[in-house]
């Protein structure tokens, strides 16, 4: 569990940069003076929406046309390279942060990046804001933005993670599409999906480069322990049965010819959606974020149809879950329009994700069906997408919050991978990768208390 006692993690040039200059924490109660908050004032005020979303791919220039209309006092300018790249984005953040620049909105593409920056100050708690608006988040959302009992943010687009799967393929092989079932089973179909002909091989499944892709059983599915430390933060977590399945199953990908090879997968730099969109794989595992282009965008069509299985399963009596992660809105500390800020975090995690028709809201209150509807019928060709399958999943996968990762995370992610390419690429055995990781990670974490 992140606690704030955490210092001396890893940090770069620019978060120090940050501290510098004084990015400071302040309560709702003790606010500046604001020039008009747009929710009890005539006067007129904008506040600026940092993101790295697209403004009208993504229909952010919907959501803040009807945000406007409904706030006329508060104008919303979008601020964004519209490169769809987080991490280019946190790094122009912390610039603008240091830099003094008049910041208001910030979104974060998941807690790690929101948790590492509360610790420097850069955010506004908003439990003053949300017991002035009787909002219990824990009652509104499904995904649990609170960091040791404080929130930060408010969740944005709810990402599960699920199975999906190229129908062609499926039914070429003669499988029945699964509604439940195991990681073995999952290589078993994998294996039967794979294919050589002509030179080249159309792979049953592919896994990612992403840290998370190395211990993705304990990723991706179970609530307690889930990162690469205990809940705690005080003990390593690699030498566990779900981090061992992980590494066992991507070895088997490889000795099996089932799964790209890491080797390709690192040498290449592929990446997951043409990998799936190309047919290179006929089967992946990614989170529901997804599901929009499944049915084929401007510049991407969709040439075959998607169908959808639950995130397979430990063991065989094990329920079917997935973690949930979302994206989050926060306020900067240092904003002077906290209250406007405010109102439209709160108004686009409810009704304005909903209208924005991209995502899964992390919203409760949101009808499931409706928002799949808008979803497909927004792709240029939505039969692409079995709806039937994809509610099945999403109406019986239970969805779990698992702990925020300590700020540090980013550097335990470095050690475990550095061991896991060791054992994937350079012939090092699963005992040795795993206690070599967890002595490693322990060490750091000892060196932060």
């Amino acid at each position: 569990m992140f606690t704030m006692k955490h210092k001396g993690w890893a940090a770069s040039l620019i978060i120090m940069a940050m501290v510098a200059a004084g990015c400071s924490s302040a309560s709702p109660g003790n606010t500046p003076a604001e020039e008009g908050t747009g929710t009890g004032s005539n006067d007129q005020v904008t506040i600026k929406l940092s993101s790295w979303y697209a403004k009208k791919a993504d229909n952010w220039d919907v959501v803040i046309e009807e945000f406007e209309k409904q706030h006329p006092n508060i104008k919303v300018e979008f601020v964004s390279a519209e490169d769809n790249n987080s991490n280019e984005y946190y790094k122009k953040l912390d610039l603008a942060a240091a830099g003094g620049d008049d910041l208001d909105v910030i979104m974060f593409s998941n807690m790690t990046f929101l948790s590492q920056r509360v610790e420097l100050g850069m955010i506004e708690p908003l439990d003053t804001y949300l017991d002035n608006d009787n909002v219990d988040p824990s009652a509104e959302y499904n995904s649990d933005t609170s960091i040791d009992g404080t929130y930060y943010g408010l969740p944005g687009k709810s990402s599960t993670f699920f199975t999906i799967i190229n129908e062609d393929h499926l039914k070429e092989a003669g499988l029945e599409l699964p509604t439940d079932w195991t990681w073995d089973e999952y290589m078993d179909y994998a294996k039967a999906m794979t294919k050589s002909e002509g030179g080249k091989t159309r792979y049953g499944t592919y896994f990612h480069s992403w840290p998370m892709f190395a211990y993705f059983v304990t990723n991706t599915g179970s609530q307690e322990n889930a990162n690469l430390t205990t809940d705690d933060g005080t003990t390593a977590n690699v030498d566990n049965p779900l981090v061992r399945k992980s590494l066992e199953l991507r070895l088997r990908g490889e000795q099996e010819g089932s799964a790209t090879p890491y080797s390709e997968v690192i040498s290449q730099k592929l990446n997951y959606r043409p990998q799936y969109f190309n047919q290179d794989t006929s089967m992946i595992v990614m989170g529901s974020f997804l599901v929009p282009e499944l049915g084929g965008t401007d510049t991407v069509p969709a040439n075959f149809r998607s169908v959808f299985a639950p995130l397979p399963k430990m063991n065989a009596e094990d329920e079917i879950s997935s973690n949930v992660g979302s994206d989050v809105l926060s306020i900067y500390s240092k904003s002077k329009h906290k209250e406007a800020a405010y109102t439209f975090v709160r108004w686009f995690s409810t009704e304005g994700i909903v209208l924005q028709g991209k995502a899964f809201p992390s919203w409760k209150d949101a009808d499931l069906n409706q928002v799949l509807d808008a979803m497909i019928a927004g792709t240029k060709t939505p039969e692409m997408i079995d709806k039937e399958s994809l509610l099945y999943v999403l109406n019986n996968t239970k969805t779990t919050s698992p702990k925020v990762a300590v700020p540090y995370h980013a550097e335990l992610e470095k050690i475990y991978t550095e061991e896991f390419d060791r054992l994937m690429l350079s012939g090092q055995d699963l005992e040795t990768t795993i206690q070599n990781a967890q002595t490693r990670i322990q060490k750091v974490i000892d060196s932060k208390s």
